[in-house]
């Protein structure tokens, strides 16, 4: 096992425990737990076995499986931008609606 192997499978370790934590302390739902538990399982098999992208890697014309990687990362940092952005947009909204219910409110009395 080389180096790189080892950070990564401690990073996947504690990254779990991390998500462990947040789930007992009640910050994530199951849902969300299991969610990135998957993410991180995933993240340490392909740590540990990095020969397992190869089938997809040779299927999609990509030289080496890193390059597999960063596609998938871009994709994902895409779509949590625009799931963020999306989430920021709705909480703007509501507490735009709310301080002028309270500037309403407040010219009422």
């Amino acid at each position: 096992m080389i180096t790189i192997q080892f950070v990564g499978i401690l990073v996947a370790l504690a990254a779990i425990h991390i998500t462990y934590l947040y789930y007992k302390r009640m910050n994530f739902t199951k849902k969300e737990l299991y969610f990135w538990l998957m993410i991180w399982i995933a993240f340490l098999i392909v740590t540990i076995f990095p020969r397992i992208l190869q089938p997809v890697v040779g299927y999609l014309h990509l030289q080496r499986s890193m390059d597999l990687i960063m596609i998938i990362a871009f994709v994902i940092v895409f779509a949590l931008t625009f799931h963020n952005y999306v989430a920021n947009r709705k909480v703007m909204d509501k507490i735009e609606k709310l301080v002028r219910e309270l500037a309403l409110k407040d010219i009422e009395k």
